[in-house]
């Protein structure tokens, strides 16, 4: 019985489109990750926002351990790094990691939120973790939307032109 209500509530909460996001860290030098489609805002004072990662997730483990990650929002024509980090391991895929200030991030994302760790909850079979956010940056225009629907990768059809740089500060970075 638990296994039809666990199916039918998977299934049912398929049809409620979201964004796709991937949140990374490091874990001794090394670049940590994992594809979330639960990411919310949680507040504008003081900026905070949360995702949810599975409890046996290693890279939400890592997150925890250095309290810092990134947030990064896919464009649609980024799905292979969705996959990539969903467990999809292509070692063709060209990550294009940033690293500065204590960070990492992916270039040319729609969005970034560099975050620290706020605080981590239970939440059944997941945690809910929730960073505060200390530096944000995107391009002025985005890319369309890297969207997950009733279990699979999706876009918007409408796309929307321009690439200048939105950012609260952008010094100290190296390209990866």
């Amino acid at each position: 019985m638990l296994e039809d209500m666990t199916l039918c509530y998977r299934r049912l909460f398929g049809r409620w489109a979201t964004g796709v996001a991937v949140i990374l860290g490091e874990d001794a030098d090394q670049v940590v990750g994992l594809t979330v489609n639960s990411l919310t805002s949680a507040s504008l004072n003081p900026l905070l926002l949360l995702f949810c990662a599975r409890n046996e997730s290693r890279s939400a483990a890592a997150v925890l351990r250095s309290r810092r990650f990134s947030v990064n929002v896919l464009a649609a024509h980024r799905e292979n790094i969705a996959r990539y980090f969903s467990g999809a391991r292509d070692r063709n895929v060209k990550l294009g990691c940033v690293r500065g200030e204590g960070f990492v991030w992916l270039a040319g994302a729609n969005a970034v939120f560099r975050c620290e760790v706020e605080a981590a909850y239970p939440g059944g079979d997941h945690r809910i973790i929730l960073g505060r956010v200390v530096d944000m940056m995107g391009p002025e225009e985005c890319d369309r939307p890297l969207l997950y629907h009733n279990g699979r990768y999706t876009h918007l059809e409408q796309q929307t032109e321009g690439r200048a740089l939105l950012n609260t500060k952008q010094s100290g970075v190296e390209r990866l």
